[in-house]
């Protein structure tokens, strides 16, 4: 069966395309940059490679899987549903419910699995928005640049949503939206403002907070100091340099898509607000995407470069200055979000 006038929505990340997906058929026609904006979604992670020196390590722009998903819909006022089936045949049992029901289905998988994925690598943390199932057919919406809507053999699917490899699985892994309030089904401008603003506050006081030196601008530069030692610390670095850029461009799970996503969620609480202030930080996270994309071109070059080593000394300087940029950007933010919640210092 597949779900009646459903309308795929297009998106940029998966969680977040995902979670469109499900809310505009519930009857919330909202952005994508908003869902990003109001999940607090933009953040740097720093996590080892499993086999130092054999894999770069997973450098990621965005808040943990999931975490988006739950804090737009605390603020939408939305009832997201939770859960995970212990096995493969009760998973689908419950997803087939759930569209009986009227449901879009958020499901988590491992990319490898699928087989549109040209990806050949593990990577478990990916999600997409299920809303249909037919005897051997799935039928799904994934992000633009893997298609939008697609349809995949079922068994493909069975696989990548029970996979325990990759990065960060949650094997079964399904959500849905519960219910929604009915302003948002009637208004798509009904989001409060507070919520905007609360969100805007929110995300760069924990941009701005000392989280360790695997979190957020800090995390940044450590990963900017590592960087430039690649050349000597990677076997083969002319294979997984390049290949860092590629994940950091394409697999969206890199910096740059992640700032623009964030550069778009304040243009438009700007259009929302009315405050011409956001347009300061709107632009200074067009000039963060700008740098982003100039690093991973370089990373993409590496392979190709006279000088490989200067190369990823180039990196490690715009990385830095990326870092050091965020900050200044989210102190604005803090301090104008802190005004106009009353919750300034």
């Amino acid at each position: 069966m597949r779900l009646e006038a459903f309308q795929p929505q297009a998106g940029v990340h998966c969680e977040t395309t995902t979670l469109r997906n499900m809310l505009h058929h519930a009857g919330a026609r909202l952005s994508e940059p908003l869902l990003f904006g109001l999940g607090q979604g933009i953040d740097f992670q720093y996590w080892d490679a499993p086999v130092p020196g054999r894999g770069a390590p997973m450098l990621t722009g965005r808040v943990g899987p999931g975490e988006i998903a739950r804090r737009a819909c605390a603020a939408l006022g939305a009832e997201l549903c939770r859960e995970r089936p212990p096995d493969p045949d009760s998973a689908r049992t419950r997803t087939a419910e759930l569209l009986a029901a009227g449901h879009v289905v958020g499901v988590t998988v491992d990319i490898y699995h699928l087989d549109y994925f040209s990806s050949r690598s593990h990577f478990a943390a990916h999600c997409i928005a299920l809303y249909g199932l037919d005897d051997d057919l799935a039928h799904v919406v994934d992000t633009a640049q893997q298609g939008g809507a697609r349809t995949l053999p079922g068994e493909s699917l069975r696989r990548a949503r029970n996979s325990r490899e990759g990065f960060l699985p949650s094997p079964n892994l399904q959500m849905h939206i519960g219910g929604l309030p009915k302003r948002l089904t009637t208004d798509s401008a009904a989001v409060p403002r507070e919520q905007i603003w609360h969100a805007v506050r929110a995300t760069a006081e924990r941009m701005l907070t000392d989280r360790g030196p695997r979190r957020g601008p800090d995390g940044l530069r450590r990963a900017a100091a590592e960087l430039s030692g690649w050349h000597d610390t990677l076997t083969p670095s002319e294979e997984l340099v390049p290949a860092t850029g590629r994940f950091w461009r394409y697999a969206g799970t890199g910096g740059a898509n992640f700032r623009a996503l964030y550069r778009d969620f304040l243009r438009e609480a700007r259009h929302r607000t009315g405050e011409a202030a956001l347009d300061r930080a709107a632009d200074a996270f067009e000039g963060v995407r700008q740098q982003w994309d100039e690093a991973i071109d370089l990373l993409l070059g590496y392979g190709e470069a006279a000088d490989p080593g200067g190369r990823l000394k180039a990196v490690e300087a715009l990385l830095h200055a990326t870092a050091d940029a965020e900050q200044s950007a989210f102190e604005h933010l803090h301090r104008l979000a802190g005004e106009r919640t009353g919750e300034s210092p």
